[in-house]
This record gives C-alpha cells, sequence and structure tokens, in this order.
C-alpha cells in the first residue's frame, strides 16, 4: 500500500507542477449528484447486511449520491495527468477518496498505430456500459452487477499500453485496439464477491477504501486494494469498432494471487480471482443504443490447507432511446455465484436476476434530473444461514436523481 501511496502523490504534485503555459490545458469537473430514495432492502452491504441495493429500508429519504472533482492537466503535448476524487456520504473509513489517478502517454500516430500507455490507479477497459466521467454510466443511476462487482473491488493499479490499429484512417471501416497490463495491489479482488454475492450499485470503492463495517458479517470492512503476496497480475482485452457504431470487446484477468498466501499481521488471505468478459455495444444514428455483456470467473483461497472456491457469472442486456433532451433505458441482469467448499458449505451462494427501468432529462447543459426503478429477486445462502431467514427475497428501490454539473467542457455527458 505504501506504493500505492507515492504513486498518487506523485501523481498530484505532477499535476500542481505542471508549467505555466500549460494551464489553458487543464480540463475540470465538478458534480453534486442528490438523492430522494424509497427502498424496502434488508441493510445494505455497505452497512453490514445482505441487502443488494445501495440504499436499503433505513435510510433517510434524502441521500448524496456523489460529490465529484476531476481534473486532467496536460503537459508536453503527449502526457497528462489525471484524478478523479468522489465523496459518498456512506460510512467508509475516509470521507473522501480518490477512484482514479494516473498518467497517461499518448504519443502521435504513426504508420496508421497510435500507441498509449497508463501508469497509476484506473479501471480496466471492461465495461462497456460506464463510458460517462467518472466512470458513470449515462443510461441508468445503477449499474449493472457486472460493473457494479468492477466498481467495488476490481481496479487496475500498475501500468497498461493498448496498441490501436486505425483501420479508418487508411479507408477501412474498422480499428482494432490490444490492451495489455500488469498490476498489483488487488489481491482482495473476490472477497466481497464471495462474501455478499453481486449487488446493485453506483457507489465505487476509492483507493484505500473499504466495503461493509469492520466487526459487521459478513464482509467485516473488507478492504479489496491490498497486495498479499507480491505477485503481479495481468490482463489482456482485444476490440473491435466498426464505423464508431458498433463495438466488440473482450478481455480476460488474472491477479494470479497466491491462494494460500496468509498476511498474519493484516489478518487476510489472498484471493486468486480470474474472469473472462465478452460484450458489444451499438448505437445507430436514431438514437438507439444496445448493449450486451457477459462476464464468467472464478475466486479461490487455500489458507492452512482449507480449500474453497466461489465460480461465478452474470450477464445482463440494455437497450436505450436517446431522443432530444430525454433518454429512456431499461435494463435486464442474470447473476450467479456458486459455493465449492471442501467440507460442503455452501455459504456465499447466490442467484437471481434484476430489471432496471431509468428516465433522465437533460434541463440545461448544467442540470440533470432522473428517474429510476430497480428490482432484484435473489436466492442467498447466506440469508438463512446467518439470519435465519428465507433465502428468497424480493428487493426495490426508487430513486429521483437531481444532478448539478460544471466545469472546462460540459460533464454531463
Amino acid at each position: 500500500m505504501a506504493a500505492l501511496v507515492v504513486t498518487l502523490r506523485a501523481l498530484a504534485l505532477l499535476a500542481c507542477l505542471a508549467p505555466p503555459v500549460c494551464a489553458a490545458a487543464t480540463d475540470w469537473e465538478a458534480s453534486l449528484d442528490l438523492r430522494l430514495v424509497n427502498s424496502d432492502s434488508d441493510r445494505s452491504f455497505m452497512d453490514g447486511g445482505l441487502g443488494l441495493t445501495r440504499f436499503d429500508r433505513n435510510d433517510a429519504a434524502l441521500q448524496l449520491g456523489r460529490a465529484r472533482f476531476a481534473l486532467t492537466q496536460s503537459f508536453a503535448e503527449i502526457w497528462s495527468a489525471h484524478l478523479d476524487a468522489s465523496i459518498w456520504d456512506d460510512k467508509d473509513a475516509h470521507p473522501l477518496g480518490l477512484t482514479e489517478a494516473y498518467l497517461l502517454l499518448r504519443p502521435y500516430p504513426a504508420h496508421g498505430y497510435r500507441l498509449r500507455v497508463k501508469a497509476g490507479a484506473f479501471y480496466a477497459p471492461v465495461s462497456l456500459e460506464n463510458r460517462a466521467g467518472g466512470w458513470e454510466s449515462p443510461y441508468t443511476l445503477t449499474y449493472s452487477a457486472i460493473n457494479s462487482w468492477l466498481a467495488t473491488e476490481v481496479r487496475t493499479i500498475g501500468a497498461e499500453a493498448q496498441l490501436e490499429w486505425l483501420g479508418t484512417r487508411t479507408g477501412h471501416a474498422f480499428d482494432v485496439a490490444l490492451t495489455a497490463a500488469v498490476f498489483g495491489w488487488n489481491d482482495q479482488a473476490g472477497a466481497v464477491l464471495a462474501g455478499d454475492g453481486f449487488v446493485f450499485s453506483d457507489r465505487q470503492t476509492p483507493l484505500g477504501g473499504r466495503v461493509g463495517q469492520p466487526g459487521r458479517a459478513p464482509l467485516n470492512g473488507e478492504k479489496p486494494f491490498l497486495e498479499n503476496d507480491g505477485r503481479p497480475g495481468a490482463y489482456a482485452g482485444l476490440e473491435g469498432r466498426y464505423l464508431d457504431r458498433l463495438v466488440v470487446r473482450v478481455l480476460r484477468y488474472d491477479n494470479r494471487a497466491d491462494p494460500t498466501s496468509v498476511d498474519s499481521v493484516a489478518g487476510v488471505v489472498a484471493w486468486h480471482t480470474s474472469f473472462t468478459s465478452a460484450g458489444a455495444r451499438l448505437e445507430t444514428q436514431s438514437g438507439w443504443t444496445l448493449i450486451g455483456q457477459w462476464l464468467d470467473g472464478r475466486t479461490e483461497i487455500e489458507p492452512s490447507g482449507f480449500a474453497a472456491a466461489w465460480p461465478f457469472r452474470a450477464a445482463f442486456g440494455l437497450v436505450s432511446r436517446h431522443f432530444g433532451r430525454h433518454t429512456l433505458s431499461a435494463r435486464y441482469d442474470r447473476f450467479r455465484v456458486l459455493a465449492q467448499a471442501q467440507d460442503g458449505d455452501s455459504a456465499g451462494a447466490q442467484s437471481g436476476h434484476a430489471v432496471t427501468a431509468a428516465y433522465s432529462f437533460d434541463a440545461t447543459s448544467h442540470w440533470r434530473v432522473s428517474l429510476e426503478w430497480l428490482q432484484v429477486v435473489s436466492n442467498d445462502y447466506n440469508r438463512a444461514d446467518l439470519y435465519g431467514l428465507s433465502p428468497w427475497a424480493t428487493q426495490t428501490q426508487v430513486q429521483l436523481s437531481l444532478r448539478y454539473a460544471l466545469g472546462s467542457a460540459n460533464p454531463q455527458r
């Protein structure tokens, strides 16, 4: 974690020390999202419960969705530093945290190819849904099961390189990009998924943040961004774009954690987590967007000879229609986590589906109003095992969001 702190301090220093001549190249965004919320969910995962939505029946009607500030400072023409900070107001260890902080190198294209190199903390190129500023979704307030999990406990803290063949600049109808990365400090990825299953949220765990509350099962204030065994993880992906209308993306991720490794000082074990993701996004000239994405993986631990694994799978389909200042969206999710322990324990097993419907209206370039209805139906072994409740539950959450955004460029989309 010390290396991460040093990296973040260096990025902040570079942003502050950028030459004055580059001041015009400083881009910034700020936004405040307030919510009126009604939820019948059990106690939420951030509050130490098994509720699958961000807000629960005990939360007050008025909530802070997110307060965000982001800064991009360009220098030396092909370099830039990026910082993204947020407040979620959800009992995390610290009220303000960074969700991303990295340096970006983008040399000029040459011979029909373009190279991009990132170093720091950022999201892997998995999501086809979360494409707006701050890794938000322009379609719904709540992310899909796949992207809610990525936001909760998967982050690249390392270096990534992407090489893109610019076919559209040489008379072809498509571009192709190959991405590869090496990273660390994500040996706890999978602990939340095994302990609480898939959830539906738009909360992104800040670097150094926690999930759940200390002393409250099943998560006990899990910290996903830790390095346990000193083994670097890696991922590689392929992306194709056709006429800038169709995007197809495939990625293989493996944190390469040693499942037998135990940090007796921190009291944590290393979770070996790997997955494959594939998806496509199609946009039409008439304002329609169609997204389909699938993720299949496995997380496992083996401390002191005890072996347990949780294979998981999730998929969603989304349809959205943008017309004028209005956007209507609907999404269907399916998700499943299996439990495989040598003692036959099924703790963490989960299955279910969810339906989301959302409407947003861009009143001005700064103000946006959004309304969302979400219903999750799930079967969770932990409900019966930990609390003696029925494993089946239907949880419904309705949110009305009022968002104000400003910046050097219009950050609404």
